[in-house]
């Protein structure tokens, strides 16, 4: 006897039904005391299957522990940074700090500018010139292709 499943209101035998393989991600943080390091925490996502991380910040050491690891990464701006971002001149050396010594060595696929800033927060206006200035700076290090603000 074929299985059957209830899906949206239509009655499907389980043959009909066709699953995807599912990607696990983890976000990194480091705020802590006696954390491991880097490049045993990067082992550790690899050896479970972790494909994505976020992480907070670009440590230079997670970033070096990435390289070459082809686990997917969101990289953030953290909040302190993001009004100095409205300069286009720091953008560029941001990006060219962070990004472009590691890339395509480690697989950036997104930035992301400010973590959890509410738009009653007075660094809420500073958010898209920042957004705006890093997407410049990635198109100009010709990576436009290959991360998205």
């Amino acid at each position: 006897m074929t299985p059957i499943f209830f899906l949206f209101g239509i009655i499907l035998p389980f043959t009909q039904l066709q699953f995807t393989a599912a990607q696990i991600g983890v976000c990194y943080g480091r705020d802590g005391d006696n954390l491991p390091p880097q490049q045993q925490v990067i082992n550790l996502y690899k050896s479970r299957g972790i494909t994505r991380i976020r992480i907070y910040d670009p440590d230079q050491a997670t970033l070096q522990a990435l390289k070459g690891s082809n686990i997917e990464l969101i990289l953030g701006v953290p909040n302190d940074k993001v009004q100095s971002l409205t300069d286009s001149k720091t953008a560029t050396n941001w990006v060219n700090t962070n990004v472009k010594p590691y890339s395509p060595s480690v697989k950036f696929r997104y930035i992301s500018v400010g973590n959890e800033i509410e738009p009653s927060d007075p660094l809420s206006k500073y958010v898209l010139p920042a957004m705006q200035n890093i997407q410049k700076a990635i198109n100009s290090a010709n990576l436009q292709n290959q991360i998205k603000v």
